[in-house]
């Protein structure tokens, strides 16, 4: 008897599940897709904020042509990227690419629709930078940034700013990021910087090239 009764227990229990698994499945597929509305929501504000403050950027006597990259080669991650804008858009290069937050680089070569894009964290880099009243060179190494050639009578101290110089084709006061540490070389002749950048290299979508 108790088996029989257990049997039908068992019974119950299984249509039960059957009749409510849809409403189960359904609560979850709807938080589900909840989620991913939001962080779909969150992703397009993102995109529009960034956009918006690329757009308000003035730089005189330059024309600043807005760009998306389009090509980021997983392998070259650091080093190059490719824009939707080529010589059809009066892009040359040596342009310099910058974004709301500052300089991302240089246009290197340059394509009738599309242009690649040297990172300031590629190795091969050189720019003229200005830190306080100091003149420098900033280079990458390691995805990494430096400035140096800068004699020890200079003072520079963490979290100075650090901008393009202006001393060369590339227009000047253009933010990089600051000093985060202070190092001599090996001879005590000239600081070697550590440079933390304004830019989140690893999230960038939209770009403005200075021509």
């Amino acid at each position: 008897m108790l088996k029989k009764y257990g049997f039908y227990i068992f019974l119950i229990t299984i249509y039960l599940f059957v009749l409510g698994k849809d409403t189960f499945i359904g609560l979850f597929k709807a938080k589900e897709t909840n989620n991913f509305c939001t962080y779909n929501n969150l992703d397009y504000k993102l995109e529009y904020e960034d956009l918006s403050e690329l757009l308000n950027i003035k730089i005189d006597n330059y024309n600043l042509i807005y760009s998306k990259i389009i090509i980021r080669d997983i392998y070259d991650f650091y080093n190059k990227v490719t824009i939707n804008k080529g010589l059809n858009d009066n892009i040359k290069k040596g342009n310099i690419v910058i974004n709301s937050l500052g300089l991302i680089g240089v246009i290197d070569k340059v394509y009738k629709n599309y242009s690649e894009v040297k990172l300031i964290t590629n190795k091969d880099i050189n720019i003229s930078v200005k830190i306080n009243n100091s003149y420098g060179i900033l280079y990458s190494k390691d995805n990494k940034l430096y400035v140096n050639n800068i004699k020890l009578d200079n003072e520079i101290k963490v979290g100075d700013i650090v901008s393009t110089s202006g001393l060369t084709d590339i227009p000047g006061n253009i933010k990089i990021g600051t000093v985060t540490k202070v190092n001599r070389d090996s001879l005590e002749l000239e600081y070697i910087l550590d440079i933390n950048t304004y830019n989140n290299f690893n999230n960038i979508k939209y770009v403005g090239v200075i021509v």
